[in-house]
């Protein structure tokens, strides 16, 4: 099962975005509780779309996927996992941010 088909099952509601200006342009849902920052995001992109993240959605919680040690302020996420993680640990993430 996918990772985003067990957080539906969870009660989730997605909304997914290919990058920055996608997200910016995509008609998003009003409140959005934990975003997670897929790896083939670039650096630039990754500190850009976290910080429009922070400015649209000041109480969400980010959750960035990443494999390389890449320095981006602390502030600009609150949790962070190696792809291809356990998709029972990433929900158990997002349910732990989440609430």
């Amino acid at each position: 099962m996918g990772y985003d088909r067990l957080l539906e099952t969870r009660g989730y509601v997605l909304a997914a975005a290919q990058g920055y200006r996608d997200l910016c342009q995509t008609e998003m849902c009003e409140d959005c509780e934990v975003a997670v920052l897929h790896p083939t995001l670039s650096h630039g992109e990754l500190v850009e779309v976290a910080h429009f993240i922070r400015r649209r959605w000041p109480r969400a919680r980010i959750v960035m996927i990443r494999a390389e040690e890449w320095w981006i302020e602390d502030a600009l996420y609150d949790d962070r996992m190696v792809p291809g993680v356990n998709a029972e640990l990433l929900v158990a993430t997002v349910d732990r941010l989440a609430n």
